[in-house]
């Protein structure tokens, strides 16, 4: 505080000593003047105590009110109303008023901003909610004709297309929901197959289109979470493990367990992810090496679920080898007697 201080009044610290030694060239230089060494030098010390104890006086003065505009922006949180006490002079006034007018202008444009967020996510969210009503009819036309698909085979290129459509719609429904997972969760016992076998279910197509073999096991297991939110989850991973896993692959789903945690294992046999990427897959709209290629991916599965479980209070971690596959690792943290004492 003092450095700035001194470093704004750089130029009067300079003119005094600038005009300091003006008069002592005068000194030395006029005959005229006689001058004994002894009040040259005591001039020269005086002048100087002067202006340090002006300056310690004008430091003083003004420390308490820019100690407190320091203390506001360290802190993030201030009131400028209170700065009116700290005021001692003109200067300090006109910041102060200056600070105000921009603080005014800064909660208007904010409030306009946040007005204008939540306008924009009501209508994403109703246009979400609506555009669900004609794919639900689309999948219920295509489920019509399944048994005719070999009469139309283009069908099946419709359903995919209708799958993916889907999953974004999806995917944009819950980041709206998001940001306000903290109201919108449940926490309740669910066993580990109800939050895999409902998502197997809807890809089926798929499934059996690359042939794959899902193996699963101790899938009874309960877990405590919210089962919409962690649906959605494995959702995205399942979707990712499908789109790179190769004809007649394996996509295996099991459980481990110990007394502080449930941990889900999902692994395909997919070609993997570079070693460079792993450290950038839970980036918001990040696609890496393999995602370029499928030209299909968003980065925004991962980046979801990674936002997901932590709020949930779970944890989800990616270990893959290139050209060997990819396992995803979904931990459930227990309850423990803490929790259950603070539900009573």
């Amino acid at each position: 505080m003092w450095k700035s201080f001194l470093r704004e009044r750089l130029s009067w610290i300079l003119f005094v000593l600038l005009w300091l030694s003006v008069i002592d060239a005068l000194l030395l230089l006029e005959y005229d003047i006689k001058v004994s060494s002894t009040s040259f030098w005591y001039l020269n010390l005086l002048t100087l105590c002067m202006l340090i104890l002006f300056l310690l006086w004008r430091g003083v003065k003004e420390r308490r009110f820019i100690k407190r505009l320091s203390l506001m922006l360290q802190n993030d949180a201030y009131d400028l109303q209170e700065m009116h006490s700290y005021v001692r002079t003109k200067a300090d006034e006109d910041m102060l008023s200056l600070l105000q007018r921009i603080d005014r202008v800064y909660r208007r444009q904010t409030h306009a901003l946040h007005v204008q967020q939540r306008e924009q996510q009501e209508y994403i969210t109703t246009w979400v909610h609506e555009i669900k009503t004609p794919l639900t009819a689309m999948k219920l036309l295509i489920n019509a004709r399944r048994t005719e698909l070999y009469k139309w085979p283009w069908l099946k290129d419709i359903e995919d297309e209708w799958m993916k459509i889907d999953g974004l719609v999806d995917q944009n429904l819950y980041a709206a929901r998001l940001r306000h997972l903290e109201k919108d969760y449940q926490v309740q016992a669910v066993s580990l197959s109800e939050l895999v076998f409902p998502n197997v279910a809807y890809f089926s197509k798929w499934c059996i289109e690359k042939r794959l073999h899902i193996d699963e096991k101790n899938l009874d297991t309960l877990v405590h979470t919210d089962p919409k939110w962690m649906q959605f989850v494995v959702k995205q991973v399942l979707s990712n493990a499908i789109k790179y896993s190769p004809l007649e692959g394996k996509l295996s789903f099991f459980s481990e367990e110990t007394p502080k945690y449930v941990k889900l294992f999902i692994v395909d046999q997919g070609e993997g992810i570079p070693p460079q990427d792993l450290p950038r897959i839970f980036e918001k709209g990040f696609t890496g090496n393999v995602g370029r290629k499928s030209k299909g991916a968003t980065g925004l599965g991962l980046y979801f679920s990674k936002k997901i479980t932590d709020a949930l209070g779970h944890r989800i971690e990616v270990h893959s080898l290139l050209h060997e596959g990819t396992t995803v690792i979904l931990t459930f943290y227990k309850p423990n007697s803490f929790d259950n004492l603070s539900k009573m």
